[in-house]
């Protein structure tokens, strides 16, 4: 995905799902609308935060209660987006 770093982005993950672009918040605008304008139209688009340090979760205890504790920010009404630094397991905990 050369276009995405010809854009302005800063990097880019390529999955079986398709592609994810890293860019700072301030060039969020500016590259989506480069791309799109190259005809490449994002199933989704949005400024999010992604943790810089992760803590591992091993224990089914802490996993059990650090998705009861996002279940219960998410479900709280003044609550936009809740944003975590836990690292789930990949075998279907929540992430």
């Amino acid at each position: 995905m050369e276009l995405a770093l010809e854009a302005g982005a800063e990097d880019f993950k390529a999955d079986e799902q398709g592609y994810e672009i890293l860019t700072e918040p301030a060039q969020f605008e500016a590259v989506h609308k480069q791309i799109e304008a190259k005809g490449i139209k994002a199933a989704a688009a949005e400024v999010t935060s992604i943790p810089s340090v992760t803590v591992p979760l091993t224990a089914e205890p802490a996993i059990t209660a650090v998705n009861k504790l996002l279940e219960s920010l998410e479900d709280h009404d003044d609550v936009k987006e809740v944003y975590s630094n836990a690292g789930f397991p990949e075998d279907g905990a929540k992430a």
